[in-house]
C-alpha cells in the first residue's frame, strides 16, 4: 500500500466515523443489500467442489488460532488488505534518513469503523482477510484481535518490514541473519500467518539495506515456511522499473526462497496490457499479486486490468492468481470496500467471459493455497 496516493481516493477515517455517527450504518445497509444480487450470482461459483489437496501438516494461521486450509473453501480470502495501519504520511519530495525515527501522529484506525466493515465484507461473502502491516506501519495486533471476536471473518496477521523509510534504526547494524533470527521468532510468538508487505522505496533501485531486509524475510521464511507478499511501487513514480517485481524474486530467491512461497504485489498497477512482466513472474513459479483492485484506478483503470488478467489466463497461469484491494478502512462515496475485490472485480471478470469455475479457483482456492504451510519450530 502507499498512502500518499491512496490519500485523493479515500476519505479520512474520522470522517467516515462522523458519517457512521450521523446515520451511516445505513449506508452500509444499503451498499450490502445493493450488493446481494451480485452475492446470489457467487452462489453458483461457490459451488462447485475442486480437488484441492495440501501438504500433509499444513495450516493457515490466523490471529487467533490454526486452521486447515479446508475450513477456508467455503468463501473468498483476501490476501491483502489494512485493517490496523498508522503509517505517517510523507511528502513525495521528501524521504526520512534511514536512521531517523518514524514521525509519531495521532492514531488514524478507529476499530469499531472497521469492524462495521468488515460485517459487510462477511455479508458479501468473505471469508477471511489478511493484514498486511506490521510494526513499522503501526499496526496493532490487539485490533486485528478485535475485529476477528467481533465479526467471524479469519484473519491473518503479518510480519516484517515495508521500506527503508519507515525501518527502525536498528536494521542499519543488524546483520541478515540476526534479523532473520527475531523475524522468525516474532512471528512464532505473535501468531504471524505471513511476511508482508515487504517493499521498496519508490523511483530508486532497491537500496542496499533494503535487500539486507529483503534477503533477511526470506532466511525467516526459510526458517519457518511462512508465505511472502511484497509491496512494488508501480503506478506511484514515475521511474519505477517494470522488472522491479522480477527484481524482487531474485533477491528472495538468493536467500533459499522457492517462488511458490511468494507473491509479488501491485503489479496490477503495472500498465502492461500484454501482460509481459506477470506471465513472466507466473512463469518463474510465483504468484501474481493484483491486489489494488478497485482501488487507484487513475493510475491503471480496472478495465485494462481486466485485460492483463485474461492475458494471464490464456497463458495458463489461472492457478497462480491472487485478487485483492489494498485498502485501508476508509468509506467512499461508494459504500465499504473490503468485499469489492469479490462483488466488484469479481463480477467485471465474469461479464469479460471468465467462467465461474475459473473464478472460484481465483478467489475461493487460491489464496488458501498460497496462505498454506507446514510451520517450523522457531530456533
Amino acid at each position: 500500500m502507499d498512502t500518499r496516493s491512496r490519500r485523493s481516493d479515500e476519505m479520512n477515517r474520522r470522517e467516515a466515523i462522523g458519517l457512521l455517527g450521523a446515520g451511516a450504518g445505513l449506508g452500509l445497509l444499503s451498499s450490502s443489500l445493493a450488493s446481494a444480487g451480485n452475492a446470489a450470482m457467487w452462489q453458483a461459483a461457490a459451488s462447485p467442489a475442486r480437488n484441492v489437496t495440501f501438504a500433509k501438516g499444513a495450516i493457515v494461521r490466523t490471529i487467533l488460532k490454526d486452521l486447515s486450509p479446508d475450513a477456508l473453501a467455503s468463501g473468498v480470502t483476501l490476501f491483502h488488505e489494512h485493517l490496523s495501519i498508522e503509517l505517517p504520511p510523507v511528502q513525495p519530495t521528501q524521504q526520512r534518513p534511514a536512521n531517523a525515527p518514524a514521525p509519531q501522529t495521532p492514531a488514524t484506525a478507529d476499530v469499531n469503523l472497521i469492524i462495521e466493515e468488515v460485517k459487510v465484507a462477511a455479508k458479501d461473502g468473505i471469508t477471511c482477510i489478511v493484514d498486511g502491516g506490521h510494526a513499522d506501519m503501526g499496526r496493532r495486533l490487539e485490533y486485528l484481535k478485535q475485529i476477528a471476536n467481533a465479526t467471524g471473518v479469519h484473519i491473518v496477521a503479518s510480519g516484517g518490514y515495508y521500506m527503508e523509510r519507515t525501518y527502525p534504526p536498528e536494521l542499519q547494524t543488524r546483520s541478515e541473519d540476526q534479523i532473520a533470527d527475531d523475524l522468525a521468532r516474532e512471528a512464532g510468538a505473535n501468531r504471524y500467518g505471513a511476511f508482508g508487505e515487504i517493499g521498496e522505496n519508490p523511483n530508486a533501485a532497491m537500496s542496499e539495506l533494503e535487500r539486507k531486509v529483503f534477503r533477511a524475510v526470506g532466511k525467516a521464511h526459510v526458517r519457518s515456511n511462512i508465505p511472502i507478499f511484497t509491496h512494488n511501487a508501480y503506478g506511484t513514480g514515475p521511474n519505477v522499473p517494470k522488472d522491479a517485481g522480477l527484481r524482487q524474486l531474485d533477491v528472495l530467491e538468493s536467500a533459499g526462497v522457492k517462488p511458490q512461497h511468494v507473491a509479488i504485489g501491485h503489479t496490477c498497477c503495472l500498465d502492461d496490457p500484454e501482460a509481459e512482466i506477470i506471465k513472466q513472474i507466473a512463469k518463474r513459479g510465483a504468484w501474481v499479486g493484483f491486489d489494488r483492485v478497485t482501488t487507484l484506478e487513475r493510475i491503471v483503470p480496472d478495465d485494462k486490468r481486466v485485460k492483463m488478467v485474461l492475458a494471464l489466463l490464456d497463458a495458463g497461469y489461472t492457478e497462480q492468481l491472487l485478487l485483492s484491494s489494498d485498502f485501508t478502512g476508509a468509506r467512499t462515496l461508494e459504500g465499504p470496500l473490503y468485499g469489492r475485490t469479490k462483488t466488484v472485480f469479481g463480477a467485471k471478470l465474469r461479464a469479460a467471459g471468465v467462467k465461474d469455475e475459473t473464478l472460484h479457483a481465483i478467489l475461493f482456492d487460491n489464496p488458501r493455497r498460497f496462505l498454506a504451510f507446514v510451520p517450523k519450530k522457531s530456533r
